[in-house]
């Protein structure tokens, strides 16, 4: 209910759909379907649209915004009571993430966590997929978001997104950059190669991908590297087959180090599917 509350202020304020989920990390059809579900619990209508579609609410809507400002006002009071109480209780949460995910990933799930900063002291830690199951398996970390599907009867793990893989760069350029053995851009380099019978006699070996992208950006080198990398740059890039797209996962204990963690991991489950990156 609050996060529904929390969506319909933001629309009134920004009279947006689009730019209340842009605000707040989730998708468009998420926020449209929050404000559908309020509007059915409260049995009233909370915007209309006009000539130009912008959304303006309604007399109900400007009602219920005062109220709700009062609700959320009252309940994060509420919090701030149980924080001061139970201040020295504060738990520790360790999240791992892989380069890629800990770069388009961690930022949104941690906009959405920031409210659970009075309850849990967050950690976090970046490594390849392999360090992080690693490290889980050794209680090191709570859970993780990797890109790698693992195998093993101890943790549990689920696939949220899709990752598409490019070749970025001049295409002609006999230059590549590979990553460090073990990585995903390794992986789909070596994948790429053996399909293609390559056998580069060119080759930079780098292990961050950040500076995969600024050495592309200069032209020195091309390489198979995720998308989403490179959305927000002019880094010419060829699309490959299917067999080039990744997955994102959660993974974590079958039995968490907490029952804390274990609901921390249950809302992190719902929060992935809707998030924005």
């Amino acid at each position: 209910m609050f996060r529904d509350i929390t969506a319909f202020q933001k629309v009134y304020e920004t009279r947006s759909i689009t730019r209340a989920a842009k605000e707040l990390y989730v998708t468009q059809p998420t926020v449209s379907i929050q404000i559908k579900k309020l509007e059915k619990e409260l049995g009233v209508q909370l915007f209309k649209r006009n000539g130009n579609k912008q959304l303006v609410p309604t007399e109900n809507a400007n009602r219920f915004y005062r109220d709700s400002q009062l609700v959320l006002n009252s309940w994060e009071n509420s919090l701030n009571h149980l924080v001061k109480k139970h201040k020295s209780n504060r738990i520790k949460c360790v999240i791992g993430a892989s380069p890629t995910t800990a770069s388009h990933v961690l930022p949104p799930l941690m906009q959405s966590l920031k409210r659970y900063l009075d309850y849990f002291d967050f950690q976090l830690v970046t490594g390849d997929s392999e360090k992080i199951l690693e490290e889980i398996i050794k209680r090191e970390i709570d859970f993780g978001i990797i890109e790698k599907p693992i195998v093993t009867h101890e943790i549990e793990q689920i696939s949220f997104a899709t990752d598409e893989m490019v070749l970025a760069g001049d295409s002609d350029n006999p230059e590549w950059i590979v990553g460090k053995p073990g990585s995903t851009q390794r992986e789909y380099t070596d994948k790429y190669f053996n399909e293609h019978h390559l056998r580069p006699t060119k080759i930079i070996k780098v292990n961050d991908n950040d500076l995969i992208i600024k050495l592309i950006s200069r032209n020195i080198g091309k390489a198979i590297i995720s998308k989403r990398s490179i959305t927000n740059s002019l880094l010419p890039y060829q699309q490959l087959t299917n067999d080039f797209c990744n997955e994102f996962y959660l993974i974590n204990p079958k039995l968490p180090n907490s029952n804390e963690i274990q609901k921390l991991i249950q809302l992190v489950k719902t929060l992935l599917p809707q998030l924005r990156f």
